[in-house]
């Protein structure tokens, strides 16, 4: 008995140790605030049921900077939108970590030399070579939007589908063509079968990056196993149509001895990035279901950047459509801004390297600690009702010539879309315009008004919000529409 109440006392110590050194936080002076939390779990569970609410009651009770728990991580919240730049430009907040976490903890992998091959892989979307990735991605589309009509189905007659499931065999068909080139026959890596196993993957991606093994949750193992059917590397590369990213980090990849696990690790964190177009596509068509007037508005401003080109082209041409005309259209643009400002989950984390004196725009000092993590939520930003008059409708004119304060400034940076470091955030905005423009001049599309969905708060951490349940869509052909060309 007295050997196994020794026992037990010892390890009772180990696990009062375990937990002060893993959870236990006492706040020093000059750190930020720390929001109560459950022992085990901290604010996680306040944080799982609906973030914007808990970030806009922690800032009310501690302040626009304090820190909250997410099982063993701590993060510093900085909720202050004119803090945006100066949080971007400080040395000692580091995004690699963040980027290593992700790699090792979701798809299994880790890059050699990965500053090196992200900063030139990233030019493969900028510049002259996204006007040739959008090239790609027009393309792609109008074969998409084809093959989405039953061949059994008279071009007159309406189609119906879940939207989740039409936004599946049109955008995220195209993007994933414009990526990884055509899938040959037979290939278990093609659209319908990767959208089904990664949009089931998704729903995991949380619990994952935060550490927790991935025999936890069997679903995402199993769809993760299919996912990883990808062709080798030589096979891809051989396909003419695969994008230049894809081409350049395989190529880096396989310079640099990585494995062709790592390769399809990679490959999936791209997809990963840009999954979040096809969901930023379902809103686009949900909102302006439900909005007739948008959609009102929006199918003038085409009709009106149609007339001002169609005179470039012959009669029998497709219409040319710019960068500068997508550019600027204020309708499309604003309701494409309106939308990913409701629906976004995006989580702008930074590891912390070195003990640091943060400092606000406004002067306030807060001391972070080396190991922490510091981070920005662009969603409470988003629907801080100072910033945006009420910020829980939706208003397709809103970014039209507007301007957003907060505390009596000019917030500069009202729409934190896909973070700040994302290099493909032109490219994937473009995209988007692309899509919804398209759809908008081809065909007449229609939801029932008692239909209805709404970004499920329970991603929050996803840059794009997903849906709470699909809805049934209705639509077809808009008959004697010229087909629009993307041109430079």
């Amino acid at each position: 008995m007295v050997a196994v109440s020794i026992y037990l006392a010892v390890l009772a110590v180990i696990l009062v140790a375990a937990y002060i050194k893993l959870f236990a936080r006492k706040r020093k002076n000059g750190e930020p605030f720390i929001v109560p939390g459950h022992f085990l779990w901290g604010n996680g569970k306040d944080f799982a049921e609906n973030a914007v609410n808990f970030i806009h009651k922690s800032t009310e009770r501690f302040g626009k900077v304090f820190t909250i728990r997410l099982l063993n991580q701590h993060l510093t919240i900085v909720n202050d939108p004119h803090s945006y730049e100066r949080m971007c430009k400080e040395k000692s907040f580091d995004f690699e970590a963040i980027q290593k976490q992700v790699n090792n903890n979701v798809f299994n992998f880790q890059l050699c030399d990965s500053k090196k091959m992200i900063k030139e892989a990233s030019k493969k979307v900028k510049g002259q070579l996204m006007f040739a990735n959008m090239h790609s991605f027009a393309k792609n589309l109008t074969e998409a939007f084809d093959d989405s009509f039953d061949s059994n189905v008279s071009e007159d007659d309406w189609c119906t589908d879940g939207l989740r499931s039409f936004g599946s065999k049109t955008m995220f068909r195209a993007i994933f063509r414009t990526i990884f080139g055509k899938e040959a026959k037979g290939d278990v890596f093609e659209p319908s079968n990767v959208y089904r196993n990664f949009d089931l993957f998704h729903k995991y991606f949380n619990f994952l990056w935060l550490g927790l093994p991935i025999k936890l949750f069997p679903k995402a193992g199993k769809a993760l196993d299919v996912l990883a059917q990808m062709p080798c590397s030589d096979d891809i590369l051989n396909r003419d149509d695969v994008s230049e990213y894809i081409k350049y980090s395989t190529q880096f990849m396989k310079a640099n001895g990585q494995t062709e696990s790592d390769i399809i690790g990679h490959n999936l964190v791209f997809l990963h990035v840009n999954y979040n177009t096809f969901r930023v596509a379902f809103w686009l068509i949900y909102y302006l279901t439900k909005y007739p007037e948008a959609l009102e508005a929006l199918k003038n401003e085409i009709d009106e950047t149609i007339e001002a080109n169609v005179e470039l082209c012959g009669s029998d041409e497709e219409i040319g459509i710019t960068m500068q005309d997508l550019d600027s259209m204020l309708v499309l643009n604003s309701i494409l801004n309106e939308t990913i400002r409701y629906t976004s989950g995006v989580f702008m984390v930074r590891a912390v390297t070195n003990d640091t004196v943060f400092e606000t725009e406004d002067g306030e000092k807060y001391s972070l600690r080396a190991g922490d993590r510091v981070a920005m939520y662009p969603p409470a930003i988003h629907k801080d009702p100072e910033i945006f008059e009420n910020p829980l409708e939706f208003k397709y004119d809103r970014f039209i010539d507007a301007k957003f304060c907060k505390n009596g400034r000019e917030v500069k940076n009202p729409l934190l879309a896909f973070g700040s470091l994302c290099p493909g955030k032109k490219l994937a905005m473009t995209q988007a315009k692309w899509f919804i423009l398209n759809l908008a001049h081809d065909f007449d599309f229609t939801t029932s008004n008692s239909d209805t969905c709404e970004p499920d708060v329970h991603y929050h951490g996803h840059e794009i919000l997903p849906p709470s349940n699909d809805v049934p869509i209705e639509y077809k052909r808009r008959n004697n529409r010229r087909r629009l060309s993307f041109v430079q």
